[in-house]
């Protein structure tokens, strides 16, 4: 029979048998485990089922009002479930109490503590005490995880759904039993979900009080939530010490949310900064970022101190208007680039050379070769000052299309009027640009210039396959309008050319016609050698006649003529200045040869299957224009790449002169062969090799597991963080990978001129330990036999701390930065930093 049916007819004859009996109690002995549930019709205030089971025996009370379970105790009841070696429930007034059993095999040991698990909570204690009904308790000796945080006090008292008191309690976000380190306090009060106040608050590290401070309060709370951001004290070898990103945080809506911040130093420095951002989940998000500095140059004191101001404006916005539109931003604006050598250590920041600004919204129509594109694009450079703006470029786009297809027209063998294609394309463009008077002369003095134009331009196409030749004829027709032209008038008594703007409108046209033809040769070699199965080459040769005018002559309203101080007619474009330029001068009728050969390998896989690899990629062309009246041969040119396994790539390229040069004259119709017996003259060659190494995953069998969920997963609270402080986690996914690249250029426009570059670069990252890394970057001129810029890092991972040594050696950004901190987002700012007493990277 089971325990639950003899407890349940226990319950009902209880009164007799006390009676009877004369005593309270009634037990019930358990050889096996025991599981039953109590009727929440008979319990009071408990509203539900309670199931319970014990290892060893349970005892009612004959009342019907207590209920003890000993050994291997649990009870559940909703979203409670408590275990421990003992566990009483007063029934009526909705009590439970828990707790352990010394054990005898380990003297002054515990076995059986109590936890208390509600929902996902979990509480550890070595006495408990709970009310079902107010839903509070007293925990002696107890401990629990509350958002990434531990807690442990010596006792717990749960006041409220999300109020806690602990008396001489910790807080600690190490897992470890033993923590690291603690935030100690005789008081704490914990809102659940919000903050921990201490008062007073001490740091502990390694059981050793390190500093203490009045009060301390500490976020608890993951997600978006309103705040102050608290500050971080240091101090900065320039502007002494500080104070900064104190601010506050502004959790407006499910949807926005606005950060405000500020850092002062005591040396004359005040930084202020905002960042809103904004999102809707599968339609928009983005972020308006400000900033601005203040910084006194010279002492308090001094009579001639002055101050300097820098700004900072950027804008991202991602937007998906509808299926067929969208909006994309990445904005910056800044006062110059003394912001970032003042405001940043970030090594790429501090070489940046331009601010590049841009806004694009686009549109396409659905079912048509239609689309539109609106542009804005700003480029400031933050050397010189000077801006470069285009507002806007507006283009509208229609694909190939093909006018003369049906919709019963076959795809697979169209008739040759079907193959006929037109793409057209127009572009309105406005540009406004701030340049230096004198380019050579960083002074401040710009001068202020502004063009725009439309272009218009036709391709047409009409394929025609013959065998197995392509023969494809092609005709490209321009248009440009402008609103003024340029006009120069040479001026005899100083020998100058002075260049005048023309307003009004102006249009000109070019075009360019032609045919290509080209075909594909395939050579085959099999072999069954080493595993490979054979060999191709595929050779891919064309030829291209194209004619183009010469636009330069008066009936094309392009260029105009001056006469120079030695009666020369000298032309000139009269659109030089204007935002597409002008037309091709001089007339072509050139012909093309070139040739593409891929040299690819078949080899015969594990899986019995064939594996094909490209062993070289190589390109050869050449130009012929019949319009010359000297050098009528353009350069050969070269191409070439290919790849070695998996892990080196090599490409490069390369051009030679067929003609001989002469000092002092150049290139003359001589070819070399005639002259010297040579070919030709190699006057460009380039290669450049680039690998990438990595191993694989350096992870205990045990801990594989946890280190990918690691690895996969980003808290809310700890990203909230990164984008609030700028720092990221160190990944150890991967023990060691190492980047290398080499480039080699030489240059040699004649025989008497030859420019060399020979630079090689690397990556090495090296997981020395599983807790150690260290990272290494630099480059090296061969030639000029210097560095630039190498960066040394090195990690260490101390469980709930972390280690970094950040060190750049030379250069003008050299310095080092130590830094010691505790890992955990939400308490970054307890750190200790040292580093170098001048301004570098750091």
């Amino acid at each position: 029979m089971k325990y639950s049916i003899i407890i349940l007819i226990a319950l009902a004859f209880s009164n007799t048998y006390s009676q009877q009996n004369g005593d309270s109690l009634l037990y019930v002995p358990i050889n096996d485990s025991l599981k039953s549930a109590i009727d929440s019709t008979r319990t009071g205030d408990i509203d539900a089922i309670i199931e319970y089971s014990a290892s060893d025996s349970a005892i009612f009370d004959v009342s019907g009002d207590k209920l003890m379970l000993y050994g291997d105790a649990q009870l559940k009841h909703k979203e409670y479930d408590l275990k421990a070696a003992r566990i009483t429930l007063y029934r009526e007034s909705s009590i439970m109490e828990a707790n352990g059993i010394p054990d005898t095999n380990k003297p002054g040991k515990f076995i059986g503590m109590p936890i208390f698990m509600e929902g996902s909570k979990r509480y550890d204690a070595n006495k408990l005490r709970y009310n079902f009904s107010t839903r509070k308790g007293v925990i002696d000796m107890g401990s629990t995880e509350l958002e990434g945080g531990y807690y442990l006090g010596e006792k717990i008292k749960k006041v409220d759904e999300d109020i806690f008191f602990i008396k001489n309690g910790r807080y600690t976000t190490c897992d470890k039993a033993e923590p690291d380190y603690y935030f100690g306090s005789p008081k704490l009060k914990i809102i659940q979900g919000d903050k921990v106040i201490a008062e007073p608050v001490y740091l502990f590290i390694d059981d050793v009080p390190i500093f203490a401070l009045p009060f301390g309060i500490f976020p608890n709370h993951s997600g978006r939530s309103s705040g102050i951001i608290p500050p971080a004290y240091g101090e900065d070898p320039t502007y002494g010490r500080y104070l900064s990103h104190l601010g506050y945080f502004w959790a407006i809506n499910d949807y926005i949310d606005l950060a405000l911040q500020g850092n002062y130093y005591t040396k004359g420095r005040i930084d202020l900064s905002s960042r809103f951002r904004y999102v809707l989940r599968y339609k928009l998000s983005g972020s308006v970022d400000v900033g601005g500095s203040r910084i006194r140059l010279g002492e308090l004191t001094d009579n001639d101190k002055t101050f300097s101001d820098e700004w900072r404006i950027g804008v991202y916005h991602n937007q998906t208007i509808n299926p067929t539109t969208t909006l994309n931003a990445n904005v910056n604006f800044l006062s110059s680039k003394n912001y970032y050598n003042t405001s940043t250590n970030n090594l790429d920041d501090l070489l940046r050379q331009n601010a590049l600004s841009n806004v694009t919204l686009s549109k396409f129509w659905e079912g048509t070769p239609n689309s539109l594109t609106l542009n804005y694009s700003r480029d400031q450079n933050l050397t010189t000052g000077e801006i470069l703006q285009t507002i806007p470029l507006v283009s509208f786009n229609r694909s190939q299309t093909f006018p003369f297809r049906g919709e019963n027209s076959s795809l697979l063998d169209p008739k040759w009027y079907e193959q006929i294609s037109y793409a057209y394309n127009s572009q309105f463009k406005y540009i406004d640009e701030k340049r230096l008077v004198n380019s050579a002369i960083i002074d401040g003095n710009f001068n202020r210039n502004t063009r725009g134009g439309l272009r218009q331009a036709v391709n047409i196409n009409a394929p025609l396959k013959v065998s197995e030749f392509s023969f494809s004829p092609f005709f490209n027709y321009t248009e440009i309008w402008y609103n003024k032209s340029v006009e120069k008038t040479f001026n005899p008594a100083d020998s100058t050319v002075t260049t005048n703007n023309v307003e009004g409108f102006k249009a000109f046209r070019y075009f360019n016609t032609g045919v290509t033809l080209t075909t594909r040769l395939i050579g085959l070699f099999n072999t069954k050698i080493f595993g490979v199965r054979g060999f191709r080459h595929t050779v891919t040769p064309a030829v291209t006649y194209s004619y183009t005018p010469d636009f330069s002559e008066p009936q094309w309203n392009a260029y105009k003529t001056y006469t120079n101080q030695f009666g020369q007619e000298v032309k000139y474009s009269i659109y030089e200045r204007e935002v597409f330029g002008g037309a091709p001068i001089g007339e072509q009728q050139a012909l093309n040869f070139s040739v593409g050969n891929v040299f690819e390998m078949k080899v015969k896989d594990t899986d019995s299957t064939d594996k094909k690899f490209q062993l070289l990629n190589l390109s050869a062309g050449i130009n012929y224009n019949f319009a010359a009246d000297s050098l009528r041969f353009s350069e050969l040119g070269l191409s070439y790449r290919t790849q070695i396994g998996d892990f080196l790539n090599i490409g490069g390229s390369a051009s030679f002169n067929l003609y001989k040069y002469v000092d002092g004259v150049g290139r003359v119709n001589r070819f070399l062969w005639n002259e010297d017996k040579k070919i030709a003259q190699l006057t460009n060659f380039n290669i450049s090799l680039s690998t990438t190494l990595a191993g694989g995953e350096i992870v205990d069998e045990v801990d594989s597991t946890k280190a990918e969920e690691e690895l996969s997963e980003t808290s809310t609270q700890e990203s909230e963080y990164v984008g609030m402080y700028g720092d990221k986690p160190i990944d150890f996914s991967i023990p060691w990978s190492v980047t290398l690249n080499y480039n080699y250029s030489i240059s040699k426009p004649n025989p008497s001129v030859i420019t060399k570059f020979s630079n090689i670069s690397g990556n090495l990252n090296f997981n020395l330990t599983r807790n150690w890394k260290i990272t290494f970057s630099a480059g090296y001129d061969i030639f000029q036999q210097q560095f630039s810029t190498p960066y040394i890092t090195l990690y260490r991972d101390l469980h709930c701390w972390e280690m970094s040594f950040n060190w750049v050696p030379t250069g003008i950004y050299r310095g080092y930065k130590f830094e010691l901190r505790i890992k955990a987002p939400q308490l970054q700012d307890v750190k200790v930093t040292r580093q170098t007493n001048y301004r570098g990277v750091f």
